[in-house]
């Protein structure tokens, strides 16, 4: 297979087919899917998810997994909130959210790592931990009065342009993971993690303190998020988020990074953060529920889940078929040869 060829077969080009569906077919259906009003509606409620995904994309990319993004989202969240409405400065309350937000990761990994304990177990408890705490601070009350600068930040537009502030935020973010997974040494060492642990261990990557450091790159990431939350819908309250951890790990893996490591691309995550906005939002132009936009995403993550295996499962197929009649072949050259 030449490059042209592997390259129109490329998984993110795949993504920019299905949007160009989506966008064809949603706005035939209702024209209102791509008109300016829609377009930034959709991207301010997509952002969270795209910020939380930005984040856990490392964490997928060496076979873990952290699902405790929304739990640190909504701790972050209603800190800040509480110290808001208490009178603490902006910039400091915003300093003490990505703090814990670190720390959160931070623990994430230490308990991950150290006791070498599994992610899935590990980040499941550490969610309703920090869902609870949540609870405790706020006591099941919510809090709807923010400073100018969050929610300016969170739903306001770029200048006099009619691109959301957000979306700026949000593509400068893109570029620094990009960088930093596809152009440095601990990108390398993530992705080499992902592929072989035991040999990127014995090839001289600290495994170690980079997936450590891939867990608290996850947890800045989702306080992050918690920030963009509560300056678009304006609100800070126990639980906030929770509905949107599986668009987030659904665009990781539709995305193209692999659910057992080792592969995929930041640009793949952010074509198929925008098909699922895209897709939610015709869906939701069309009369469907949540629950109904719900069911669409899962269905979806077991698609992009089920595919490598099924792609490689026929690729050895084709190799087992394929490889006696080259054998015949060979050895029919090989009879011709020696007739000469």
């Amino acid at each position: 297979m030449n490059r042209a060829l592997q390259s129109l077969v490329r998984w993110e080009t795949g993504l920019v087919v299905l949007i160009l569906i989506v966008v064809i077919v949603g706005q035939a259906a209702d024209h209102d899917l791509i008109s300016s009003f829609n377009l930034q509606t959709t991207a301010l409620n997509s952002a969270v998810v795209l910020c939380l995904a930005f984040g856990v994309t490392p964490v997928i990319m060496t076979s873990d997994i952290d699902l405790s993004i929304v739990g640190t989202l909504a701790l972050v969240g209603v800190t800040m909130g509480y110290l808001f409405a208490h009178g603490m400065n902006t910039w400091l309350a915003v300093a003490i959210g990505m703090l814990i937000a670190l720390v959160c990761g931070l623990v994430n990994g230490l308990l991950v790592v150290m006791f070498d304990l599994p992610a899935l177990a590990v980040t499941l408890g550490t969610l309703g931990a920090y869902t609870g705490a949540s609870f405790l601070i706020l006591k099941g009350l919510a809090i709807t009065t923010f400073p100018s600068v969050v929610t300016t930040l969170g739903s306001s537009n770029f200048l006099n342009t009619q691109v959301p502030i957000v979306v700026v935020v949000l593509i400068v973010i893109g570029i620094i993971m990009s960088y930093i997974l596809h152009g440095t040494v601990f990108g390398r060492s993530v992705f080499a993690i992902g592929g072989n642990r035991k040999a990127a261990l014995f090839s001289g990557i600290p495994v170690n303190r980079v997936r450590i450091l891939t867990f608290v790159i996850s947890g800045v990431l989702a306080g992050f998020a918690g920030l963009l939350f509560v300056g678009n819908y304006q609100t800070a309250q126990a639980g906030m988020g929770a509905s949107e951890l599986l668009p987030a790990i659904t665009a990781v893996i539709l995305g193209g990074v692999s659910a057992y490591g080792g592969t995929g691309s930041v640009p793949g995550v952010i074509l198929a953060a925008v098909l699922l906005a895209l897709l939610q939002s015709a869906l939701g132009l069309h009369g469907f529920s949540g629950e109904g936009q719900t069911m669409a995403i899962g269905f979806l993550l077991i698609i992009a889940i089920g595919i490598p295996p099924m792609v490689r499962t026929y690729q050895n197929w084709n190799r087992r078929h394929r490889s006696p009649v080259l054998e015949f072949a060979s050895a029919s050259s090989g009879s011709g040869e020696e007739g000469k």
